[in-house]
């Protein structure tokens, strides 16, 4: 999940609303630089490494973030593009790791909460599949 690394800026938009942040990425080692900012500008982090292509993965993320109280926000960013992986890879990650995570996430969210999916251009940039 790079990109939500990558789009760590977006999470101050929730500074004031956000008790602890969590960051999942597919390589921990890219949450925790991540974390590592945010801590810095006084957020609470954790990190844990998530393959968003796996249910099983997601459902780790969302216990993980139960231990920290109520799932306000859910800031999705993660994907791959054709020069990083197949197609196959692509409709796993984007595609059907997108809706499990909506699916699951869906089922825990806080009342009132709010999710934001940053989705990818990998779709407009593939000819039509087979």
């Amino acid at each position: 999940m790079r990109g939500r690394v990558r789009d760590h800026e977006r999470v101050h938009e929730y500074e004031d609303d956000c008790g602890h942040v969590v960051l999942a990425d597919l390589r921990e080692e890219n949450a925790a630089q991540a974390a590592e900012v945010l801590e810095n500008t006084g957020f609470k982090t954790s990190t844990i490494a998530v393959d968003i292509s796996s249910r099983e993965s997601i459902l780790a993320l969302i216990d993980h973030a139960k231990q920290f109280g109520e799932i306000k926000y859910l800031i999705n960013a993660a994907g791959v593009s054709p020069s990083q992986a197949s197609v196959e890879t692509i409709l796993k990650v984007d595609l059907y790791g997108t809706a499990v995570l909506l699916e699951e996430f869906g089922k825990v969210i806080a009342n009132g909460g709010s999710g934001i999916i940053i989705s990818s251009q990998s779709g407009h940039r593939l000819g039509a599949l087979p």
